[in-house]
């Protein structure tokens, strides 16, 4: 029992930390390769920005996106709250309250990583849709005037998409065993409940035989 106890606090901090961990990703989603790509063409392109490199405008495209990641993170921090405002990460018996709590917040973030991914996944391959050939001239014609273009580095790499798939996938495994950890509560409230009837059908006998 003692085990279990201390499984349910350290999955309900789990949850919330991921949580947290999720929105700090939202908040950063757009930097890297997408921000330097926009950020070359914004400071050096006099017109359209799609005309010179086919593909630049995903910064402006994906914030959509990248405010509904911001949305998800927030309900994920509200639901692991609600573990915390429900006792379910120090109670010794659950009572409805738990269960609720529990199947909220880990149907919400395994509901919604499965979406952050798929979503993710088609923004990456957006992004590898980019004309890097006609970037990377681009970016090499201009430095080679002696122009670093104020710091912007030039970038192929897809690590914002990548840990994206890492986090979420992550954050489904937790919920996983926030639910295995629901079961194993049952399991060990059955255990005790079926060892007190015991200990008192025992206890009853006694006093009958005295």
């Amino acid at each position: 029992m003692k085990a279990q106890m201390r499984f349910q606090k350290i999955m309900c901090l789990v949850m919330l930390i991921l949580g947290a961990v999720a929105f700090v990703y939202a908040c950063s989603y757009v930097t890297g390769s997408v921000q330097y790509l926009f950020d070359m063409l914004q400071k050096r392109a006099s017109g359209g920005y799609r005309e010179l490199i086919d593909g630049a405008m995903i910064y402006i495209d994906i914030q959509s996106f990248n405010n509904m990641l911001l949305w998800f993170s927030i309900v994920m921090i509200l639901a692991a709250v609600l573990l915390y405002i429900t006792s379910t990460n120090k109670r010794r018996k659950y009572y409805i309250t738990n269960y609720v709590a529990t199947g909220v917040c880990a149907g919400l973030d395994i509901v919604l990583s499965i979406v952050a991914m798929a979503l993710n996944g088609s923004w990456k391959a957006k992004f590898l849709a980019v004309d890097f050939e006609a970037w990377k001239t681009y970016y090499d014609a201009v430095d080679s005037m002696g122009d670093k273009l104020y710091d912007i580095d030039y970038s192929e790499s897809t690590i914002m998409f990548d840990l994206g798939f890492v986090l979420f996938a992550i954050i489904i495994v937790a919920s996983l065993l926030l639910v295995f950890n629901l079961v194993w509560k049952l399991m060990n409230e059955k255990a005790e409940k079926k060892l007190l009837s015991g200990a008192a059908l025992e206890n009853g006998k006694e006093v009958t035989a005295v």
